[in-house]
């Protein structure tokens, strides 16, 4: 039997179908068992892309990705050149370059709503499993009456906050096509009846680790979904309308009788104040820092705009400044924002071609094999997680850091599957 006939063989694709999804269910938790199933994908994809090399080679992400490894390279160089002594011996590749494990990923979903919805599930059960492992469920009761900020004892609770609303939107996700399914009522139901308990729980979790970031993102989300839906969708239905607009209307009546959510919002309000007023002495409180550590990345930006510095300048930017004391600089090497530290290190060239990725995965849902109805809804899915995504690595350098390159590839492979799977196939039927 030919290779190609054994790796394309239905029960090769079930095995790579399981290492992705345990990848999906175990990688927070246990990361070094994570990279395992990571690896196997990753091998076991390569004889894929030889197969269909012609075909991989004309496709814009792998070009993009082709592009973002020259332009590492192009950094370092530039680093060598300005910046030697801080300077890596080699170049960093994979500092851009994991963001692009989706496409690895998205072939082996074969473009399956099932395979997706399974992913999804994956990922948030996945996350669940760390939070009830790491937490009792006493502590976690005790973090919404004592106000304390939550810790599940993964990283700190930004990244607890973030796992919480990703797996939040997935949920929602999962049961709208759930309600939409023609799966008969005493399946539905008590499936409908499941998915509002995890819902209810992730959204208590999005709650108690009291992340301003993600709270803002979602209000975000949660305001400009009916836009959003409205304008993929061309019509307006009444019932949809009316449902969104009670869960907009629950959704702030729990934020404005939240004492976490009242406590949480009134800290920094001065340093808010004194940033809106052009104040310099803006302070060092949680938005001082990063404020204060943007406008020491400005300059960095302005002498290397074009192709920065590679990462080893973003550390620098805090380590040389001169409004950072000596222990914060021994505590803080990052930026507190991915744009502006991809900025820094890869210039502007980096940042358009990362954000062309993300517009490039959700417009290769509407050239998919999916029908015309199911392109809206995932056009609108891909849509409402990028708008959370792109909001919160604002305030996060999530995309630069394991757990939220994991979350961004999981998220975007979903997206991409649709187009990715069907255009291999297409060429391989010709």
């Amino acid at each position: 039997m030919k290779l190609e006939n054994i790796i394309q063989n239905k029960y090769y694709s079930s095995i790579m179908l399981f290492n992705i999804l345990a990848y999906a269910f175990i990688d927070i938790q246990f990361h070094r068992v994570g990279s395992i199933f990571l690896a196997f994908i990753i091998i076991g994809t390569i004889p894929i892309l030889i197969f269909h090399r012609k075909k991989i080679l004309r496709n814009y992400i792998f070009i993009i990705f082709i592009l973002i490894l020259l332009l590492e390279v192009a950094s370092w160089i530039n680093s060598l050149i300005y910046l030697p002594e801080y300077a890596h011996n080699t170049p960093r590749l994979d500092r851009l370059g994991k963001l692009f494990i989706f496409f690895f990923i998205s072939y082996w979903l074969q473009g399956s709503r099932k395979n997706v919805i399974a992913l999804w599930s994956a990922f948030a059960l996945g996350f669940l499993f760390t939070v009830i492992t790491n937490i009792d469920i006493n502590t976690l009761i005790n973090f919404s009456t004592t106000l304390h900020r939550a810790d599940f004892q993964i990283k700190n609770s930004q990244w607890d906050s973030m796992l919480s609303a990703t797996s939040l939107i997935v949920s929602f996700f999962i049961f709208y096509i759930t309600s939409k399914s023609s799966a008969s009522i005493k399946i539905k139901i008590p499936l409908l009846l499941t998915i509002s308990i995890f819902i209810l729980i992730f959204s208590y979790f999005v709650l108690i680790t009291q992340s301003r970031q993600v709270w803002l993102a979602l209000v975000t989300v949660v305001f400009m979904g009916p836009i959003i839906y409205i304008t993929i969708q061309k019509t307006i239905n009444i019932k949809i309308i009316i449902s969104i607009a009670i869960v907009i209307v629950g959704f702030f009546l729990i934020l404005s009788y939240s004492k976490i959510i009242q406590k949480r919002v009134s800290t920094d309000q001065k340093t808010i104040s004194k940033i809106l007023k052009n104040n310099k002495d803006i302070g060092m409180s949680s938005i001082g820092i990063r404020v204060n550590s943007w406008i020491e990345a400005k300059e960095w930006i302005i002498r290397h705009p074009f192709i920065g510095l590679d990462s080893s300048a973003i550390a620098e930017v805090i380590h040389q400044s001169k409004i950072f004391n000596n222990a914060m600089k021994k505590q803080f090497g990052h930026l507190h924002n991915f744009f502006i530290e991809t900025l820094v290190a890869f210039g502007f060239f980096g940042l358009i071609l990362i954000i062309l990725v993300y517009y490039l995965v959700i417009n290769s849902i509407w050239h998919s094999s999916l029908s015309k109805d199911r392109k809206k809804e995932y056009v609108f899915f891909a849509i409402i997680f990028t708008l959370f995504w792109l909001i919160i690595n604002n305030f996060e350098s999530f995309n630069s850091r394991t757990i939220g390159i994991f979350t961004h590839n999981i998220m975007l492979a979903s997206f991409y599957t649709f187009y990715f799977t069907n255009s291999l196939k297409e060429n391989e039927n010709n």
